[in-house]
């Protein structure tokens, strides 16, 4: 275990400590691993996922283009409760939409996700990011894993007494996906769709026309974009 990302949670976790912040902790952990970048998302509001910290600006973007597309090695970690890893090989492979978006907007080449854990249960991914094509292949799983164990620990601990939720809901990095969230009820009332035909209107529209689904979706809640016009084909 790397003993810098032990005495980072211990000096910031530890009881009277301030909270740590999930965006240092994001970067703690691709320090500790050699990453160069890493995004810490949990589950929230039923199915849908929400990134809590970013280690730096171009991880906070690999997140967003992930979205997007609506795929990648985050989600079967999740749903397998155990390591993915993705070598660049296996990202064109097997998330080639995924893999198109972070060579075109990214450095990032390789990816690992390794699911936190509540208890057994899956409660979210800790995501790190390479910019060699074969570097997640070369991290210690068994070191990779007590990382996100740790960091499991940290942030799903149960929010204190008279807290309003965990703090994490209000960090800096959750808000632009919050406001998805609000975009795709506004899809469902007018448009009559379930809340997943809403999110796949949402993100046709911003695939098709080389934006994030957060973009399209700021758009829609503040009224710079009509939902009627989402199913229109982009323009030549």
């Amino acid at each position: 275990m790397d003993e810098r990302l032990e005495r980072f949670l211990a000096a910031h976790g530890g009881p009277g400590a301030a909270p740590t912040g999930p965006d240092a902790l994001a970067a703690a952990c691709r320090d500790a691993l050699g990453a160069d970048g890493a995004v810490v998302a949990v589950a929230a509001a039923g199915r849908w996922r929400l990134p809590v910290g970013v280690s730096d600006p171009v991880a906070g973007a690999a997140e967003r283009w992930r979205f997007t597309v609506g795929e990648g090695p985050s989600s079967r970690a999740e749903a397998g409760a155990e390591p993915v890893v993705a070598d660049e090989a296996r990202l064109r492979r097997s998330w080639p939409a995924l893999h198109d978006q972070l060579r075109r907007h990214t450095a990032f080449r390789s990816a690992l996700a390794l699911p936190l854990l509540a208890g057994a249960a899956p409660a979210g991914t800790l995501d790190l990011y390479w910019r060699g094509p074969r570097a997640a292949g070369g991290v210690d799983l068994a070191a990779a894993q007590r990382v996100a164990s740790l960091t499991a620990s940290r942030l799903l601990a149960p929010a204190g007494t008279g807290a309003a939720g965990p703090a994490w809901l209000d960090a800096p990095s959750a808000q632009p996906r919050q406001r998805t969230w609000v975009a795709i009820s506004m899809v469902t009332q007018v448009l009559g769709l379930d809340d997943a035909d809403a999110l796949a209107v949402l993100r046709s529209h911003a695939y098709a026309r080389d934006r994030t689904l957060e973009q399209v979706a700021d758009d829609v809640v503040a009224g710079r974009a009509s939902v009627g016009a989402l199913r229109r084909p982009a323009e030549d």
